[in-house]
């Protein structure tokens, strides 16, 4: 639609401000001009005063560098002096005619006597170059007379002035209260007119944005059905207020859109609850299942070696080695939870030890220190221990001659529970031991692994806000040490 250039709000304000502006500008124009003349009325009743005044400061500065070539003959005074000299004769004014009055007369004569005082001064200088200190004596007492009488006319001559000046300040008093007073009608009118200017603008902008005001408070309370607000001969805010008869109307539909996705994304969060519970399940699965992994090659060879046993040695030993073998089968075949007590662990790392003794009986020494005050208290992740010490015999020794060291110690450390399974072996290189910390993500938790890696997952797995649950230490050629630091005011995540 088509509107006229005047209705534009734009046009408006800046028409308003200009002519604000310019009248502003008038009156400070005004203002200034009442002060600078106020300031002329001042300036010129004391410019003379004040010229006068500082030629007599002239001449007590001139009194320093002349004493100073008088007493020590200085260069550096003497060109001072030459400089001031010429400075004070060219501030001297000269008359063209006779003065009338006689202030003005007594001005030419001080002017006059300045004159005189610098051609005594020049004398002064050549006598002292001429090394005649009578004569320049005699003319230093006649400056001094001079420049006395100099400074007793000045005196005489601000008096005078004074006096006028006072004559002269009912005047000034009554003149400048009239300016006063006009400036300050006039600054009273700009102030109101001003004023009603931006009361109208004010207004014409108030009036639409009032009816928009309460337009949104009716659609914050939820009410949706009101009119549409009306149009103003404003342009600019028309558009405005189209906009948000728009948005009102946009609003309701938006409503209803967000209420039908609300639905969707309930149904879709009961969906993803579900498939949370059945991810839980299967981790709980999992955990099962690692736990009841074996080694085949173990029960082989220990199988194996129990039937040498047989043979060659008699029942007794073999009984023992028999009974020792059963009772671990039953520890690891029978226990199905998640947690056990310590010594649980440890019995089962007992039976394991003898096992291992008798397989490995020269080459092979095992040391468990474990203090007995812990055992019933405290409850450990099961199957930690054996897969451990099974990873130093089947690893850590392999082409390594000598006797072949695995300590096993368990002991409390403030409110921590340290498990530790150091070995003499072959150790590690940092690769191996990055590769074997790191952790598994889910969808690589089913593939398959034994072992170490089984404990570090599991251990993992149960405190996973504790990076530090596991470490391993090791050094090429001297041995390995896996450290379990288990924080015992900390809850194990066991799926429910």
């Amino acid at each position: 639609m088509k509107q006229n250039f005047y209705s534009s709000f734009k046009v408006q304000m800046l028409t308003n401000i200009i002519g604000v502006l310019f009248i502003l500008m008038f009156s400070a124009s005004y203002i200034l001009f009442s002060t600078i003349r106020l300031q002329r009325i001042v300036d010129g009743s004391f410019v003379q005063q004040r010229y006068l005044k500082d030629m007599q400061g002239k001449l007590d500065e001139f009194q320093r560098p002349l004493l100073e070539f008088l007493s020590s003959k200085s260069s550096n005074a003497l060109s001072e002096l030459l400089v001031m000299i010429q400075t004070i004769g060219t501030l001297i004014p000269s008359y063209d005619r006779l003065p009338s009055d006689t202030i003005s007369l007594q001005e030419k004569e001080v002017y006059s006597l300045l004159r005189a005082y610098l051609d005594i001064a020049g004398n002064v200088i050549e006598e002292k170059r001429g090394m005649d200190i009578a004569r320049y004596t005699s003319l230093y007492d006649e400056m001094e007379a001079v420049r006395e009488y100099i400074n007793q006319e000045i005196e005489t001559i601000s008096g005078l002035r004074f006096a006028g000046q006072l004559s002269e300040y009912e005047a000034f008093i009554e003149t400048s209260g009239k300016i006063q007073f006009w400036n300050l009608m006039f600054i009273i009118f700009i102030s109101l007119f001003s004023l009603c200017i931006l009361v109208h603008t004010v207004e014409k902008i108030n009036r639409p944005m009032v009816n928009l005001s309460q337009m949104a408070a009716q659609l914050s309370a939820g009410n949706f059905e009101i009119e549409d607000i009306g149009m103003t001969r404003l342009h600019e805010i028309d558009h405005v207020v189209s906009a948000f008869n728009r948005m009102k109307n946009d609003i309701h539909s938006y409503i209803e859109e967000i209420r039908w996705q609300r639905n969707v994304e309930q149904e879709y969060m009961q969906e993803r609850v579900r498939n949370m519970k059945m991810e839980q399940m299967l981790r709980r699965m999992e955990v099962y299942t690692l736990q009841a992994q074996m080694n085949p090659h173990f029960l082989f060879n220990t199988l194996n070696t129990g039937i040498q046993l047989a043979i060659v040695e008699g029942a007794d030993r073999t009984c023992a080695y028999m009974e020792h073998l059963a009772k671990l089968f039953r520890h690891n075949l029978r226990e199905k939870n998640v947690i056990v007590p310590l010594r649980h662990e440890i019995e089962g790392l007992e039976s394991y030890f003898y096992i291992l003794g008798v397989r490995f009986p020269k080459n092979l020494d095992l040391v468990l220190d474990c203090p007995a005050d812990i055992l019933d208290d405290t409850k450990v992740p099961a199957s930690v221990l054996q897969p451990l010490v099974e990873n130093c015999v089947v690893h850590a020794f392999r082409g390594r001659e000598g006797i072949n060291s695995i300590i096993v110690r368990v002991y409390r450390q403030d409110r921590r529970l340290c498990m530790s399974v150091a070995d003499n072996g072959v150790g590690m290189d940092k690769e191996t031991i990055a590769s074997l910390l790191q952790p598994v993500r889910s969808l690589e938790s089913a593939t398959k692994v034994n072992g170490l890696e089984n404990v570090i997952q599991r251990l993992y797995f149960f405190f996973p806000d504790d990076p530090n649950i596991i470490s391993i230490t090791s050094s090429a050629e001297k041995g390995t040490e896996i450290l379990i630091n288990i924080d015992m005011d900390r809850d194990l995540c066991i799926p429910s």
